[in-house]
C-alpha cells in the first residue's frame, strides 16, 4: 500500500451521491442510469463508488474505458451482479480477451469495424455475447461512421443478428447548448435516421442512448432508454461558463479537498516566496498548506484564490512537491496545524478554482494522488 499525507484527504459524502442518483431520477424517471465509473470513479474510488451505486442507489449498469478496469471491479467485488460495459480498449481481436468478455460477463462497447467483424466471426461471442454498438454522429472518436449503418445491417443479416443489446452515440459539443449548436443538432438527427434504419431492417433496439452529463443538464434523451452520467453524479457542472445558467442540474460535489496549516509567518511587500523566489505583491500572512503537485495540487494553482475563515487567500510563488504557499491579507489569523478547505461541497467551488487554473472539473479531482486518501463518509 503506498504511504499517505497524514491530514490531507479527499473526502467523499456517499450520502450526496445517494441525494444526486435522486434528484436525477426525478427529471429522468422513465431512463435507466449507466454511470459512467472510468479512471477510477473519476478519482473518487472505483470499488467504493460502485459498491456504494449498486447496493443502496439501485443502479445496475456501470461503464469503464478498459477491459482491465471492468476486471478489477469484477475481481474487487464478487458479489456484484451488474452490468459493466467496457468503452474504449476492447481488443476482441484477441480469442483470450473474447473468452474474459464471456465468462465475467463484460461488455464491449464496439465502436470500430475489426472489433465487430472479430464479435460476429466468432459464433460463441455472436451468440453468447451482448451487441453493443457506438456510431459516430461527429464526435470523430470512436465509432463506426453514421454513414455506414446500411453496411453494418447488411453485415448483421449476413449474420442472422435480429437485435442490439445497446445502440449508443456520443456528443462532441455536449457543454454547449443542445438545441443551438449546430453539431449537436446534426448528432441528435444522425442518431435518429441510424435507429430508423435499424427499425426499417426489423432490428429490434433494445436499449439506446446519446446522452452525456452535459446533454442530461439540458433535459436531453429522455426518448431513449438509457442516460449516461459520468461527471454529473459526482456533483460539478459540464457545461460551458456562459450557458452554465441554462443547467437543469443542482447537484452538490460528492468530494471535498481537505489538508491543513503546516506553517504560519508574516510576510512584507517584496519578499521573495517558494521556488523561482516570486516576491510577494504585497504585504499579508503565508500559510503554508501541507499539500503539492505530488499529491495533485498542481503548479497551475499558481495564482488561485482559496478561502480561509471568510479570509481570501491566493496561491503565491511556484507549488512545490510537498507544498503550497498561500498569501493572506495582514491580520488574518492562521493557525498551525488547523484544516484548510480547498474545496467544498458546493458547485461553485471547484468550478471557481477549475476556472482559475484553467482546468475541467473531472481532472481536478482525477489527478490526485494515491498520496491523498480518499475518506468516505454517509452523512
Amino acid at each position: 500500500m503506498e504511504p499517505v499525507r497524514h491530514g490531507s484527504y479527499l473526502e467523499v459524502d456517499l450520502g450526496l451521491l445517494k441525494s444526486n442518483v435522486e434528484l436525477l431520477r426525478k427529471s429522468y424517471d422513465k431512463n435507466e442510469i449507466l454511470f459512467m465509473v472510468k479512471a477510477d470513479a473519476y478519482g473518487h474510488g472505483l470499488i467504493s463508488i460502485v459498491d456504494f451505486a449498486f447496493r443502496e442507489c439501485g443502479i445496475k449498469e456501470f461503464g469503464v474505458a478498459t477491459l482491465n478496469e471492468a476486471l478489477y471491479l469484477r475481481d474487487q467485488l464478487p458479489e456484484f451482479t451488474g452490468e459493466i460495459y467496457v468503452f474504449s480498449e476492447l481488443g476482441l481481436s484477441f480469442r483470450d480477451h473474447r473468452e474474459v468478455y464471456l465468462h465475467k460477463r463484460i461488455i464491449p462497447v464496439i465502436a470500430r469495424w475489426p472489433d465487430l467483424e472479430a464479435y460476429l466471426e466468432d459464433e460463441r461471442t455472436r451468440s453468447q455475447l451482448p451487441l453493443c454498438l457506438k456510431f459516430n454522429t461527429g464526435m470523430n472518436r470512436l465509432g463506426i461512421p453514421y454513414d455506414e449503418v446500411d453496411k453494418v445491417i447488411e453485415k448483421l443479416n449476413l449474420y442472422q443478428k435480429k437485435s442490439l443489446f445497446h445502440l449508443l452515440t456520443h456528443f462532441a459539443n455536449g457543454s454547449l447548448s443542445m438545441h443551438k449548436n449546430n453539431r449537436n443538432i446534426w448528432q441528435r438527427e444522425r442518431f435518429a435516421e441510424i435507429k430508423e434504419a435499424f427499425k426499417k431492417a426489423n432490428i429490434i433496439l433494445e436499449r439506446t442512448s446519446l446522452s452525456n452529463s452535459a446533454a442530461i443538464e439540458q433535459g436531453i434523451g429522455k426518448e431513449e432508454t438509457h442516460i449516461r452520467p459520468g461527471l454529473l453524479l459526482y456533483g460539478p457542472s459540464s457545461l460551458a461558463p456562459n450557458i452554465r445558467s441554462q443547467s437543469q442540474w443542482n447537484g452538490k460535489v460528492i468530494s471535498s479537498l481537505k489538508t491543513y496549516i503546516l506553517h504560519s509567518f508574516e510576510v512584507k511587500k517584496g519578499d521573495p516566496l517558494s521556488y523561482g523566489s516570486t516576491p510577494a505583491p504585497e504585504d499579508g500572512v503565508v500559510a503554508i498548506l501541507a499539500v503539492g503537485y505530488g499529491d495533485g495540487v498542481s503548479t497551475a494553482y499558481q495564482g488561485t484564490k482559496l478561502h480561509y475563515k471568510g479570509k481570501v487567500g491566493k496561491v503565491c510563488g511556484r507549488v512545490c512537491m510537498d507544498m503550497t504557499t498561500v498569501l493572506f491579507p495582514v491580520g488574518t489569523q492562521l493557525d498551525q496545524g488547523d484544516e484548510f478547505l480547498i474545496w467544498s461541497h458546493e458547485q461553485e467551488d471547484i468550478e471557481s478554482i477549475s476556472r482559475q487554473t484553467k482546468t475541467l472539473a473531472y481532472e481536478l479531482v482525477i489527478q490526485l494522488t494515491p498520496r491523498v486518501s480518499r475518506i468516505y463518509r454517509l452523512n
